[in-house]
């Protein structure tokens, strides 16, 4: 393994490669085709391959492959994993030492010089999608490809393998829209990092965890959120610098962190921040220093939201932008920042090529294993219709920048008081009066990635996805009228 996966995994304490024997679960007899996503014709293609072998080695001859140039590959697979140990009951004696949880399961993936890993998640059984993108240049027809598994079992017998063919075309502007600061970098930091790129954030941020509440006395919420949210603007507008995003090209248009939802529900009405009687977004859009968002006050409505977009879109021209998948992303300010997103393309009128991402999967658990590991499909509950899938192969060179950019936002890494804390024994040490809630560092392991993955589509396609996913809002404000 790389040795950045090596080091992070000890560095975030994230061991998760562990040897220890598992329960096995038996994997259904044969590896389908998925039927969690469907794929237009166009631009990719079917191909049948045999799965052999089993218990923890299998082999699949790389097949003929005829036609248009390939850029990404998915393998379908049947797997099983053991299902978590229930919690168990409280032992009497409080100092005898807990069961170990089971490795997270794995399949490591061998053809020729390349090897990795793609991890899942406890308790999954099914058709599955094997990310194979990174073999296009090591195989060859016949050449064995080798899966060998850790904690789980495959299915064998008749498969299929999806090549898609079209390789969006990066080399003109690239737009990246983030609801928050970090979503950005979490997602897509290789690909503004190796294009033309402008970096743009929906929101200050200035919601959620209270991360910082350590320095602030119980009564000043509202001030600290403000700090917060001012905090993370200037993150937003820095750190892409570290992929080569100058602040000259990296906005934040200053709305409130979890409020896209109540915007859109209500277009004109004006919404509040989470924290406060704040109704101006121009507070914390005064800290731009590009010329591509105007300062000054501005309401916070849904109506200012999408012709702010709108008049992004006109400076910046983009002919491809990356933005959340509201049907595979959980959080609702991803959602609706592709929601207004589609609303101000529709005025625009301009042909792009979208793609779409997902920062907030499965319960924040997604992807799963350490980092320097293969980022794949997510098992979804319904159906979801795109165009094709686009892996952006992330050398280790670049895992370790995107590793440190994701480190340098405040939200993803422990408060001042909480390093305090830490140094423990440092006499220079300044103990904080009281603790404060941890940061989610789970995303330096969940973010530096051997790939990023993007999901695609046009704005012909995106437009019935945003009517499906918006259906159910559609219907609950029909019926409350």
């Amino acid at each position: 393994m790389p040795r950045l996966v090596a080091s992070l995994c000890a560095v975030v304490a994230f061991a998760l490669i562990v040897r220890s024997p598992v329960a096995r679960a038996q994997a259904p007899a044969t590896a389908t085709a998925p039927l969690d996503f469907s794929f237009r014709a166009d631009g990719s293609r079917w191909l049948p391959v045999t799965v052999t072998g089993g218990g923890t080695t299998y082999d699949v001859p790389w097949p003929e492959t005829t036609g248009p140039a390939w850029d990404t590959a998915l393998l379908a697979v049947g797997v099983a994993t053991p299902p978590l140990p229930a919690t168990p009951a409280p032992a009497a004696d409080e100092t005898a030492t807990p069961a170990p949880l089971p490795p997270t399961p794995y399949v490591e993936i061998t053809a020729g010089s390349y090897r990795d890993r793609q991890y899942f998640r406890a308790g999954e059984t099914g058709p599955r999608w094997l990310n194979v993108s990174a073999l296009r240049d090591v195989v060859t027809p016949g050449t064995a490809v080798r899966l060998r598994t850790e904690g789980m079992t495959i299915g064998t017998g008749p498969s299929t393998l999806r090549l898609f063919d079209a390789r969006p075309d990066l080399s003109k502007t690239v737009l990246v829209l983030a609801p928050h600061p970090d979503d950005a970098e979490i997602a897509a930091f290789a690909l503004y990092a190796t294009t033309t790129a402008t970096v743009a954030t929906v929101t200050a941020g200035n919601a959620g965890s209270p991360t910082y509440e350590a320095v602030f006395d119980d009564d000043e919420e509202a001030a600290q959120y403000h700090f917060k949210g001012r905090v993370r603007v200037i993150d937003s507008i820095t750190v892409p610098w570290q992929g080569g995003v100058p602040p000259e090209r990296a906005v934040n248009l200053g709305y409130f962190d979890a409020r896209l939802g109540t915007m859109f529900e209500a277009p004109a009405q004006v919404v509040p921040e989470m924290y406060g009687p704040n109704t101006d977004v121009g507070q914390y859009r005064q800290y731009n220093v590009s010329p591509l968002v105007r300062r000054g006050s501005r309401s916070s409505t849904w109506q200012n939201l999408v012709a702010d977009l709108e008049a992004l879109l006109r400076r910046v021209k983009p002919t491809v932008i990356a933005a959340p998948h509201p049907q595979l992303d959980s959080h609702r300010d991803h959602q609706f920042t592709t929601v207004a997103l589609v609303e101000a393309l529709a005025r625009w009128r301009r042909d792009v090529t979208l793609l779409l991402y997902t920062n907030h999967a499965d319960s924040n658990r997604y992807p799963y294993g350490p980092a320097g590991t293969i980022l794949s499909l997510p098992a979804v509950s319904a159906p979801v219709e795109l165009d094709r899938v686009f892996s952006l192969p992330v050398p280790v060179d670049l895992q370790r920048r995107k590793l440190f950019a994701l480190e340098s936002m405040h939200d993803l890494r422990y408060s001042p008081t909480r390093q305090y804390q830490l140094a423990i024994g440092d006499g220079r040490t300044i103990q904080p009066e009281k603790p404060g809630p941890g940061p989610d560092i789970t995303y330096l392991r969940r973010g530096p990635r051997s790939n990023e993955l993007f999901f695609v589509y046009d704005q012909d396609t995106v437009k019935p996805m945003i009517d499906a996913f918006l259906a159910p809002w559609r219907a609950r404000a029909a019926g409350s009228r």
